[in-house]
């Protein structure tokens, strides 16, 4: 079953009615970051713990699970994948084909 890169998993326990903001982000090599906005479809990773000076944009479909206990939000991959994703700046929001093009 493949999950859309701008949507939520079923099971991920997003409860819409709260946002992310303040929450650390740990991808499944360590400490990403906290999350500086949540825009819905992706949110905006303040990565300075990290890489320093440069916020990142984590799609939603890329979050395994989130801790509201706890305040994580639980990624299913390395923060080098993560960092290896345009700026914010440069996102073009075109729709990605099933080969991640634009």
């Amino acid at each position: 079953m493949t999950t859309e890169l701008w949507e939520y998993r079923p099971g991920s326990h997003h409860a819409a009615d709260l946002t992310l903001v303040g929450y650390e982000v740990e991808a499944t090599d360590g400490l990403l970051g906290r999350v500086d906005q949540d825009a819905g479809d992706h949110l905006l990773v303040d990565t300075r713990p990290w890489v320093p000076g440069a916020p990142v944009l984590v799609p939603v479909g890329l979050v395994a699970r989130i801790d509201h206990l706890e305040l994580v939000v639980h990624l299913d991959c390395p923060r080098a994948r993560v960092s290896s994703a345009p700026p914010p700046a440069a996102l073009d929001r075109a729709p990605l084909d099933a080969h991640g093009a634009g």
